[in-house]
């Protein structure tokens, strides 16, 4: 007898596998937390004595003696996952780690029921296991290398340092930026061939199965850009990248002063906001040709000594350049504080609060632009573009300098907010504080915002490569100074799950077992739970229109859960076979047919209604089960028409 733990045991399949499995006379503790499984599934069970029902969360620690585990905890329907995603991916992720490290502790075998999900949308038909379909689940997951960064609404930072409530730039469906926290941050350690994109306006090295966001030269002409795989043959020195996005914001209609400025012994009133428009040209010439000088001054009043300070900030601009000199001059006009133009080539304004606000952006190598001024309208950064323009701007508009990394790093930031772009480089490496160049692209020819990417090359690479995971899947990134938008690391919960499950088996050995489940229907399961057996079998038993998606062409491939419950058995049992195997029944139906044959074995007076098709919704789902035949001699036995006759009848007894 074994001692064998289900995880899910009082879900739809999870109880069909300890019943099973108590029939084999075997000890079976069933752990459930009931998110999704239910008691009714497993009450005739509680009297038998060899049964043992755990209530347990499996994003929890467990620790248990027990010889075996069948992983079957996470909500299967979309119904149920959609509900509470992030919990979903919790369960997959989470508690994949916690059950991998119970059987690597114990040294036992574990069991994870992955799903046909995994392959997404595939291209392949039917699919076999060595197909990959998005992303390759067992392999190293999507990154890139530890010198890349990525931008969040705090700046440009490395991956190794974004933290989980960072926001990240992101792109939408629409070409406009985002901000979102990451759902995930990945780390993982990497040896072997990295593919490397290099050219003036790319460098990105990353890992094979990595997705580039990419137009291929078959969609010129179109603003249609796809993930597509680095490993993937394509012409790349044909393709696009996109390294511009759509951005606005809310105007500000004012610059407010902090309050805690210090002003002591101040004798000029307290300037409480100044208009943004003049704040911010004001700002990009102070930024740029500006600095602040504090001198200290002593004076003797009735023979007492007295310590007092001139606090100025000064604007270079010589009166050669007519043009500019009278922009600045303007500006500060509109502005309520006093100056001079006669100060040694240089306007100066001589004022405490204003000093002491300005200092705070330190000298010239350390200066930068607050996130407030990144984080306005498209109109008002352009007024801020152009001011620091003026001031260490090329003549020709083509070139921006600067001996601050951070302030160079956030004029990039500006250029992507404003619609262009640009690439960083040093300007001259021999200076002891570097000096800092920004190439803005061609901002007067469109085709600076989608340059084609280079041939690639293979690197060899050993240490740790770095992604986050964000809702829209595009982020922007650089590497060396060059930023363009890519793919992010998007693995489900579930190749999330496979990937841990194949590296614990190659770290520690793990003796591992992965079971990819396509479509299986039976009694116990939920009868809202969404999926297309139970919606259709509830509404022809009610008489209700049964509801088909689409033309109802597409098509699907469903296993009775008797069956399925055996091939769990043969996989956990298969020596040395960790998989992932293929479950399912290979005989294909289209959703009409399944809709008419309910009908019929109903006796229903339903209607059917076409209703338009969800986005993402697979058109294809047949599984090769060649490799389930080959090492787990095993194939399903129930026809359609005789599991459906005993799903009816179970789902009578509800209705």
């Amino acid at each position: 007898m074994k001692n064998i733990l289900v995880t899910g045991g009082a879900g739809f399949i999870g109880s069909h596998l300890c019943r099973y499995l108590l029939d084999k006379g075997d000890y079976v503790i069933c752990l459930d937390n009931f998110y999704t499984g239910t008691p009714d599934n497993i009450k005739d069970l509680k009297q038998n004595p060899n049964f043992e029902l755990l209530r347990h969360d499996i994003t929890w620690p467990l620790y248990a003696e027990i010889d075996e585990i069948y992983n079957l905890a996470c909500p299967a329907s979309p119904i149920h996952y959609q509900r509470d995603p992030v919990q979903t991916t919790k369960t997959s992720v989470l508690g994949i780690i916690n059950m991998l490290g119970l059987a690597k502790r114990l040294k036992i075998p574990i069991l994870h029921t992955s799903t046909s999900e995994v392959y997404g949308d595939p291209k392949e038909h039917p699919q076999k296991e060595s197909y990959w379909g998005n992303v390759n689940p067992i392999g190293i997951r999507s990154c890139f290398s530890e010198d890349t960064e990525v931008l969040t609404e705090e700046g440009w930072k490395f991956f190794k340092d974004v933290k989980e409530n960072d926001k990240i730039a992101t792109l939408n469906n629409n070409k406009e930026l985002e901000y979102h926290k990451p759902a995930e941050n990945i780390k993982q350690e990497y040896h072997g061939e990295l593919i490397e994109f290099k050219n003036y306006h790319c460098d990105l090295l990353v890992t094979p199965n990595h997705k580039m966001y990419v137009k291929k030269r078959s969609d010129r002409g179109t603003e249609k850009f796809q993930l597509l795989g680095a490993f993937e043959a394509i012409n790349w020195n044909r393709a696009k990248m996109l390294k511009t996005a759509k951005y606005d914001n809310k105007e500000k209609e004012w610059f407010y002063f902090p309050k805690d400025i210090d002003r002591k012994n101040s004798k000029v009133k307290f300037i409480e906001k100044i208009k943004m428009d003049d704040w911010l040209e004001f700002f990009g010439y102070f930024i740029t040709e500006g600095c602040i000088s504090v001198r200290k001054r002593s004076k003797k009043v009735n023979n007492k000594k007295y310590v007092t300070y001139d606090y100025r900030i000064l604007i270079a601009q010589s009166k050669k350049n007519k043009k500019n000199y009278n922009k600045i001059k303007q500006c500060l006009e509109r502005l309520p504080f006093n100056f001079v133009d006669s100060y040694d080539h240089q306007f100066c304004i001589t004022n405490k609060q204003l000093a002491n606000y300005l200092k705070i952006f330190g000298k010239s190598y350390e200066k930068y632009i607050p996130k407030e001024l990144l984080n306005i309208s498209k109109r008002q950064l352009l007024i801020l573009f152009n001011a620091m323009m003026l001031g260490d701007g090329s003549s020709k508009g083509t070139t921006y300098f600067s001996n601050s990394h951070k302030l160079i790093s956030d004029f990039q930031e500006l250029l992507l907010k404003i619609g262009y772009a640009g690439n960083i480089a040093m300007h001259d490496k021999r200076k002891k504080k570097p000096l800092y160049q920004i190439h803005i692209l061609n901002r007067f020819n469109k085709r600076y915002k989608m340059p084609t990417y280079p041939n690639r090359s293979i690197k060899d690479y050993s240490g740790f490569v770095y992604c986050v995971n964000v809702p829209n899947h595009i982020i922007f990134v650089r590497r060396n100074g060059k930023a363009l938008f890519c793919g992010n690391c998007y693995d489900e919960g579930k190749r999330a799950a496979e990937t841990l499950m194949m590296d614990y088996h190659r770290q520690n050995k793990v003796d591992i077992k992965i079971v990819r489940i396509f479509n299986t229907y039976g009694p116990n399961m939920c009868k809202n739970d969404g999926r297309v057996v139970s919606n259709f079998i509830v509404q022809a038993l009610k008489n209700d229109p049964i509801t088909v998606y689409g033309d109802g062409s597409q098509t699907r491939s469903f296993c009775f859960v008797s069956d399925m419950v055996e091939g769990l058995y043969k996989m956990m049992n298969s020596n040395g076979f960790t998989g992932p195997v293929n479950l399912g029944n290979p005989n294909e139906f289209t959703i009409l047919e399944l809709a008419k044959k309910i009908i019929e074995l109903t006796g229903s007076k339903s209607e059917i209604v076409f209703k338009e098709l969800p986005q993402d919704d697979p058109k294809q789902r047949q599984p090769d089960i060649s490799l389930a035949k080959e090492k787990l001699d095993w194939e399903p036995k129930i026809r359609l028409d005789e599991g459906l006759k005993k799903t009816i009848e179970y789902f009578k007894s509800l209705i």
